[in-house]
């Protein structure tokens, strides 16, 4: 039997187990890690070099996809609560999870990995399932809070895949992908937004491929710079949902596919019994604690847990993780078993009971009203109206350095780009010795007239730390571009008038780049 028609016979099966279960409401995704496995008994070779780029596709559009929906400016107005929220479904989840691990013997790892499924909401799903039923400010933080899970379900992916956890260079890492992706989005992907969904499908392809190549250069797990690759292409787009909707069908299909490789993996153990309970309890328990946290933070209590039940469904992003740390040998295999489950069966009960909001939140009338929440309520509002400020001048000078830290090590990063793709390129980046310069200064120049007169004695403290993170960042970039290339005379001199024109020339389009990214701080 030729491998296509094994692939051919598999594909049938998920057609019609995704069918069937698509009928009774329960996720597909059951049907295609069925399906995967029954592909290794009828000999398919998930280890081809086909399944491998697919696979590989399958994950990156989803995080490009992922990020893609991170709204920036939303989450920026209400980061505090969203903050929180996750704070307190991270300990509570961890808590529970721990208790699970005990009773059915998970490792650290295992452990670790089933406390990152059961707090991560499936993005999509959310939005799909609120989209029409939420108020807006509701919808924003299930797509805030959603956003921010989404980036821990990353680093962790990130420390899985690196063997090791530098956070600081994860922070400066995300912070030169978003600010390439934004440049990247602008210059490639921005201009097909007006033409058909190919030209959108084949520039979002093309730009996950070469923040693969960036991932590489910055050791950072792909997937994480395509999710970062996303925020930016967002923050650039000015129809950002018309590029997740373009892309979607290739992501869903190659997704099937990435369940059938998942799938193949499954292995039957008692691990398998335990996943039905295990899933109502993370579901329940994601419930409570979103529910909870956005109660606290000081929203009445029938809102809040109206809202949570459009944030219990776990996020297909957990098998993604739970694959990759399995194929990295980490001993892993029950958590793995437990997580394909555990997101199909979540994403079952969330469509079951949104659509039943009704008459749940019709028993918590009840019991709000018998328990006399209401003074309740009031105390939390109230409490929550006090806020922590951190001093104005603490924060300007932290957002400089970001700022400037982020254009010095973008500039470094997209020059060894372009000379990783082609040592021709190298020349193209001649004229950042003098652009990338002239950013920083005039982000000084413009920091610095913004404070005057506001901070009286210390005034001149704070201007003159603004002068000398500008000479480090000048110096460190400089110095970085005359490592990556052989110095020649000749060539310094002409790249420096050339950028000192095209700086002249382009004056007002460099201004107006530097003040989109400073929005993004």
């Amino acid at each position: 039997m030729s491998e296509f028609t094994s692939l051919a016979e598999v594909l049938v099966i998920a057609s019609f187990l995704g069918l069937l279960l698509r009928r009774i409401n329960v996720s597909p995704v059951i049907a295609y890690l069925v399906s995967g496995i029954i592909g290794v008994e009828l000999g398919l070779n998930y280890s081809s070099s086909i399944f491998q780029f697919l696979t590989f596709l399958a994950v990156n559009l989803l995080s490009f996809e992922m990020g893609v929906s991170v709204n920036l400016i939303d989450l920026k107005k209400i980061f505090r609560r969203a903050l929180f929220i996750v704070l307190t479904e991270f300990l509570v989840v961890t808590t529970v999870v721990m208790l699970i691990s005990l009773f059915i013997r998970l490792n650290f790892i295992s452990t670790i990995l089933l406390v990152v499924i059961g707090f991560n909401t499936s993005t999509s799903i959310a939005y799909k399932l609120a989209e029409k039923t939420l108020d807006q400010n509701d919808l924003k933080i299930v797509l805030s809070v959603s956003s921010l899970e989404d980036t821990v379900a990353f680093v962790v992916l990130g420390v899985i895949s690196s063997n090791s956890f530098n956070l600081i260079e994860i922070i400066v890492s995300a912070l030169i992908s978003i600010t390439l992706g934004y440049l990247i989005s602008k210059l490639l992907i921005n201009p097909t937004i007006n033409f058909s969904d190919d030209s959108i499908i084949l520039s979002g392809v093309a730009s996950v491929f070469l923040f693969n190549i960036l991932s590489q250069l910055l050791n950072i797990p792909s997937t994480l710079a395509s999710f970062l690759l996303g925020i930016g292409t967002s923050y650039a787009s000015s129809d950002s949902e018309k590029i997740v909707k373009s892309i979607k069908p290739l992501t869903d299909f190659t997704l099937i596919l990435f369940f059938f490789v998942a799938g193949s993996y499954i292995k039957l153990s008692t691990y398998l019994f335990y996943a039905l309970p295990i899933s109502i309890v993370l579901v329940l328990t994601k419930y409570i604690a979103f529910s909870t946290a956005y109660w606290i933070s000081g929203i009445e209590f029938i809102r809040a847990f109206r809202t949570g039940l459009f944030m219990s469904s776990l996020s297909e992003f957990g098998i993604v993780i739970s694959l990759t740390a399995l194929q990295e040998g980490l001993p892993v295999l029950s958590a793995y078993n437990i997580s394909s489950i555990v997101v199909a069966i979540s994403s079952t009960i969330a469509s079951i009971v949104t659509t039943r909001n009704k008459a749940i939140i019709s028993i918590l009338n009840k019991i709000y009203y018998k328990l006399s929440l209401n003074k309740v309520d009031n105390i939390v509002r109230r409490a929550s109206s006090h806020q922590f400020k951190i001093p104005e001048i603490v924060i300007v000078m932290v957002r400089y350095i970001i700022i400037s830290v982020t254009i010095t090590f973008s500039g470094a990063y997209l020059i060894y780009l372009l000379y990783t793709i082609s040592p021709f390129l190298i020349y193209v980046s001649y004229i950042l010795i003098v652009v990338i310069p002239a950013m920083l200064f005039i982000l000084l120049v413009t920091t610095t007239n913004n404070i005057r007169g506001k901070y009286g004695e210390a005034e001149f403290i704070v201007e003159l730390f603004f002068v000398i993170v500008f000479i480090i960042n000048v110096f460190e970039f400089e110095i970085f571009f005359l490592k990556l290339i052989s110095f020649n005379i000749i060539a310094f001199i002409l790249s420096i008038v050339i950028g000192s024109i095209i700086t002249i020339l382009s004056f007002s389009r460099i201004k107006k780049l530097l003040e989109d990214i400073e929005k993004l701080f």
